[in-house]
């Protein structure tokens, strides 16, 4: 008969604080201790992560030493560097550059299939960084972009590097990465490059359009979608969006244009939605439209839509 392992009286001591976030967070600083197990670590790590004390700061750099110096067995995915590092950025300090630096570089192939497993710890490792030396973070961002070992699941690091060049106002690399080769790109990094373009030359916006207007990857059209939407001198690409909206049968990124078109508060934009709404016959869509349009009550032309898509669906399904 399975009798399952009774839990850590350490975490469940951290349970029972989670009412007092500050009695809760200093029992953590305690419990950074590799000798009580990777399940109480993280754990504590976890707690951290949400709002570390001052105090938590030097314990957080022994912890990390600590799986640093034998990473290939006490830490061979660094799953538990990159908790320690996501707990340690807002304590982090001038003098951490140089090893918050070396964690953004390093990589790890752990057994048995030797797959590169580090883009969490290097993801951390970036926006720690990014605190204390944003010139060096922008380097480290830029090589991070597009390097071969970005995982192709979650697109770490790279959706990172690619969200923080964008709030530092670095478009260029940007603008480089979606015009890549699609071979070496991710699609939730593309869709991250995309929609951060909002600054880009007008010139340049007709070659994106062409080039991820038919994108396979829904999430790619969402990124198009906001460049297209939020565009400092746009909205552009009208015709474009018009001819989404009218033949498109990509379902989520359809409610994801209707739902951004009818809340972006452009007049052109929500009536462009009205009119496509008005000449959809397509059943899905036109339940997608129905959900969306109730978004925005008491707004009499929408309103008015709304009643006769929602007309036109009971007759559809009588």
């Amino acid at each position: 008969m399975f009798v399952p392992k009774p839990a850590s009286p350490h975490l469940q001591s951290l349970r029972n604080l989670a009412g007092q976030p500050e009695e809760q967070a200093r029992l953590a600083v305690t419990l950074l201790d590799p000798r009580l197990g990777n399940e109480v670590v993280f754990a504590a790590l976890q707690v951290l992560q949400r709002d570390p004390p001052a105090e938590a700061r030097p314990a957080l750099l022994e912890l990390y030493a600590h799986y640093e110096k034998q990473g290939r067995t006490r830490d061979p995915a660094a799953n538990l560097r990159a908790s320690v590092l996501r707990a340690l950025r807002p304590l982090v300090l001038p003098a951490d550059v140089p090893f918050l630096a070396q964690a953004a570089a390093t990589y790890v192939f752990p057994p048995p299939a030797f797959k590169e497993e580090g883009a969490a710890l290097r993801s951390a490792a970036l926006n720690a960084l990014n605190e204390v030396d944003e010139t060096l973070a922008r380097y480290h961002a830029i090589r991070l972009l597009a390097n071969e070992h970005t995982d192709p699941m979650s697109g770490e690091p790279a959706l990172t590097a690619a969200r923080l060049l964008a709030a530092l106002g670095e478009i260029a690399p940007l603008y480089f990465y979606v015009m890549q080769d699609g071979a070496r790109t991710v699609p939730e990094v593309l869709s991250a490059s995309l929609s951060h373009l909002t600054t880009l030359p007008d010139s340049l916006i007709p070659a994106l359009i062409e080039r991820y207007g038919e994108s396979e990857h829904e999430v790619v059209l969402v990124g198009l979608f906001d460049l297209l939407v939020n565009h400092r001198s746009g909205p552009h690409g009208l015709d474009f969006l018009a001819l989404f909206l009218r033949t498109s049968s990509r379902l989520d990124a359809y409610r994801y244009l209707a739902t951004v078109l009818l809340t972006s508060g452009r007049k052109v934009l929500v009536e462009e939605l009205l009119a496509a709404t008005q000449a959809e016959q397509r059943r899905d869509q036109l339940a997608i439209l129905a959900d969306v349009l109730a978004l925005t009550p008491d707004v009499p032309a929408v309103e008015r839509v709304l009643a006769d898509v929602r007309t036109r669906i009971e007759k559809r399904d009588a």
